[in-house]
């Protein structure tokens, strides 16, 4: 066969031709798929994806909204005792108003207060406490009855010591008390302790 056949020649330039347009075809339909076909590929699973999440999501939410209601309603009373505690914390001491308080209590119960002594204040971090010692007399259970009553008080108290000690025979008690008034909160500390930026 002749090399140099005009038809021979025709017939390789065809093929060569026909290779290189399947080629360009190919490499067309490549650039195709990664152009246009894989970005939507990749949307329908992320939105697959997105659908299961979602999915999941609306199986908990139940549970979600009962913890969202439940946190809320102590989140809410937390508040109202935080409010509750900061209104029987006054910024001073007002030892003579608690006084008036516990005598008023202990004229109601039937115990006599014989003494009333103001004691030292202790600073701490989030408060101040005022030490307040008491003797009252009466009957135990009226006693009791003025113990009981001392956090119903408008005032926020603490006992530290009691010593009831019976007097003979007779049916009266002598009860010595201990307490620790609270006062001045942390911010009030904060705003009284605070100096200006000019100071």
């Amino acid at each position: 066969m002749d090399t140099n056949d005009p038809n021979r020649k025709l017939a390789m330039l065809s093929w060569w031709l026909h290779a290189l347009g399947a080629a360009v075809v190919l490499v067309v339909i490549l650039l195709t798929w990664v152009v246009a076909f894989r970005p939507i590929d990749n949307r329908v699973e992320a939105g697959r994806y997105r659908a299961q999440h979602l999915g999941k999501l609306l199986e908990t939410r139940p549970r979600q909204r009962a913890l969202y209601t439940r946190l809320g309603k102590e989140l809410a009373e937390a508040r109202e005792q935080a409010e509750m505690l900061n209104d029987r914390v006054p910024e001073e001491p007002q030892e003579a108003v608690f006084l008036a308080q516990v005598s008023e209590l202990a004229n109601a119960v039937g115990l006599s207060i014989q003494d009333y002594r103001p004691g030292a204040i202790k600073r701490d971090d989030s408060h101040c406490t005022m030490r307040v010692d008491l003797i009252c007399r009466g009957r135990y259970s009226a006693i009791c009855k003025l113990l009981d009553g001392l956090p119903t008080l408008p005032r926020h108290s603490t006992i530290i010591r009691l010593q009831i000690t019976s007097e003979g025979d007779q049916p009266e008690y002598s009860a010595d008390v201990s307490l620790e008034l609270y006062f001045a909160a942390r911010e009030q500390l904060d705003t009284k302790t605070k100096k200006p930026n000019n100071a």
